[in-house]
């Protein structure tokens, strides 16, 4: 059996972040004790809204799919983290543009810049970390297809 629309969308956009270089990237996963050089990102399930169809309740499903991706960099000081921080940022923009249908699965992408936070971690570099929010608009023939 195929995978359902939702999972294909989850699917490719991980594929997309995949792209960044030098950060490692997983689902769903927990935070680990040290986060690599090149940063981590985590892709979050999020939440696919509430399904809406066309008028008459046939055809199409469309979902305003919110996914989560967590950002997060370990640095020495604060500059440095900074400076990372943003370029991991930059290239995550840049790799979710380079398709924002994500091969033809959906009808686009939105998303804005994050509100960073710091983690103050004892006896090692501080992580500068946001959760950055995108949403995907697609359509399905079966909401839980």
């Amino acid at each position: 059996m195929p995978a359902s629309k939702a999972e294909q969308v989850l699917d490719a956009l991980k594929a997309l972040l995949e792209t960044v270089p030098d950060a490692v990237v997983e689902r769903n996963s927990v935070l680990p004790e040290k986060i690599p050089d090149g940063g981590l990102i985590i892709l979050r399930d999020g939440d696919p809204g509430e399904p809406e169809q066309a008028l008459g309740g046939f055809g199409s499903t469309y979902y305003q799919h919110a996914v989560e991706i967590e950002v997060y960099v370990e640095e020495g000081d604060a500059a440095a983290r900074d400076a990372a921080f943003d370029a991991l940022l930059q290239q995550i923009g840049a790799a979710l543009e380079a398709d924002p249908t994500l091969g033809g699965l959906a009808f686009g992408l939105t998303y804005g810049r994050p509100e960073p936070a710091i983690e103050v971690v004892a006896g090692a570099p501080a992580i500068k970390s946001a959760t950055l929010t995108v949403t995907v608009d697609y359509e399905t023939d079966a909401p839980l297809a």
